[in-house]
């Protein structure tokens, strides 16, 4: 069994040296992301329709993009990063869009601030869905921040009652900044399964 060090903290939330890896970071589009670091891996960065690389789509490009298939939209209504603010994690849900929150980051002079969101103008989210700190997040706080602000347990629940196989297939997270924080959210999904089974018996 994995032990996942919820203490651990990254020294900081700089971006990636590497320009492909910053560009990539960038794309708020999940299914975007994918197909430009497959290309990238492949050695066709050049063969990357122009445009499609962009931090976000236009309203028709993404009308465009979704006739593909509507999960292609996943993460393409977030808006924007504001200046020198970052994405540290991020967790897609498997429903029809592929709907994303996102968690960023932007580094102050004396203190880090904080704020999730969603792609429905902050609807799905709760009233603290921002705070400061002043170094980084440990693991644990940041799960305790989006758990939070953001009702992960209730949307698995909903989709997938009493089934957690089902729940833990009904998302997934990334950080490039927390590596274990897709475990990390699996363990805390599996621990509120249980703790809920245990309410009911």
């Amino acid at each position: 069994m994995i032990t996942i060090d919820y203490s651990r903290r990254p020294e900081d939330y700089s971006e990636p040296f590497d320009p492909e890896e910053l560009m990539l970071s960038r794309i708020s589009g999940a299914a975007r992301r994918e197909v430009v670091r497959k290309m990238i891996r492949e050695g066709r960065m050049n063969e990357v329709p122009e445009g499609f690389d962009n931090p976000v789509l236009s309203h028709d490009e993404r009308r465009a993009w979704a006739r593909y298939n509507p999960s292609f939209l996943g993460g393409e209504y977030l808006p924007p990063c504001r200046e020198d603010e970052v994405e540290i994690a991020r967790v897609t849900i498997r429903s029809t869009t592929f709907d994303v929150v996102s968690v960023r980051a932007k580094s102050g002079k004396n203190r880090i601030s904080y704020r999730i969101n969603d792609e429905y103008n902050g609807d799905n989210l709760g009233e603290k869905h921002t705070r400061t700190s002043v170094r980084p997040l440990t693991l644990g706080s940041l799960l305790d921040f989006l758990i939070g602000a953001w009702s992960l347990y209730e949307s698995v629940e909903w989709n997938y009652p009493g089934d957690l196989e089902g729940q833990l297939g009904f998302f997934w997270g990334e950080s490039q900044f927390y590596p274990e924080f897709d475990e990390a959210l699996r363990e805390k999904v599996t621990e509120g399964f249980y703790a809920n089974q245990k309410r009911e018996e």
